[in-house]
């Protein structure tokens, strides 16, 4: 324990203070974990839709909002089980949970933010059929409502613990292992896309290096903003006034 710990938790006479900041922080783990069991509830019902529609394994998982997706059901639902029983307890989250929360409030912003991106361009292009394919049906879950949720959830009510600049690059460390994954098997022609930027068979020099110069360390700015703002919102929100050392 540092001395800035240690002198929140102790009085002058070796006492510990009493936690005034418990009811507060354990109100906002309730509705954490409300809304990460409707992430829970939106993703099953997205997937088996998404199943139903498509039964092809290997088409799901070269989907990088799939995979986004499929990880937040997974967090979620360790969330929900860990909060619940943190209820219990002085309403405190594990570390390792909300690292990986914030891998995945990451994941889902930038697939949202991605689509929506390319959302604009198609919609003059293509009209509102373009909106209808990217957000009907399983995609509104997927593409719309629980990137919402989900950063809702991490920025105003997941006020512990404070992450650090380490766990900001853990949050990107899947978007940089999909990329390194996909763009071999473009180059070698084993799968087609599924993203037009990871098709360097196809795509001009230029544009891949647009992909490498700015998605790439624009998805770990992203992470380094979700860090900042779930330690400067949520943790204050929340009494958990400690500076991180990194």
């Amino acid at each position: 324990m540092n001395e800035g710990q240690f002198s929140h938790s102790y009085s002058s006479h070796g006492r510990p203070w009493p936690d005034v900041d418990r009811p507060r922080r354990k109100a906002l783990l309730a509705f954490a974990v409300l809304c990460n069991l409707a992430l829970v509830l939106m993703e099953c019902i997205a997937f088996a839709a998404l199943w139903r529609a498509h039964p092809v394994f290997r088409d799901q998982v070269i989907f990088y909002t799939n995979l986004s997706n499929f990880l937040t059901l997974l967090c979620s639902a360790l969330f929900v089980l860990s909060g619940t029983a943190s209820l219990f307890g002085d309403g405190r989250m594990p570390h390792g949970i909300e690292v990986f929360r914030l891998v995945c409030t990451v994941q889902l912003y930038i697939t949202w933010l991605v689509i929506f991106v390319g959302a604009v361009p198609l919609f003059f292009s293509s009209g509102p059929g373009s909106l209808a394919a990217m957000y009907g049906g399983s995609m509104f879950v997927m593409h719309f409502l629980a990137p919402v949720v989900s950063l809702v959830s991490f920025v105003f009510l997941e006020g512990t613990p404070r992450l650090t600049r380490r766990d900001a690059f853990l949050g990107v460390l899947p978007t940089y292992l999909y990329t390194l994954v996909l763009v071999p098997l473009n180059a070698f022609g084993v799968v087609e896309g599924p993203y037009p930027f990871l098709q360097v068979d196809t795509n001009p020099l230029w544009l891949s290096l647009v992909y490498a110069v700015l998605f790439l360390p624009g998805d770990y700015l992203v992470s380094l903003c979700g860090k900042w703002l779930h330690n400067g919102i949520a943790c204050r929100i929340a009494g958990e006034i400690q500076r991180s050392r990194n």
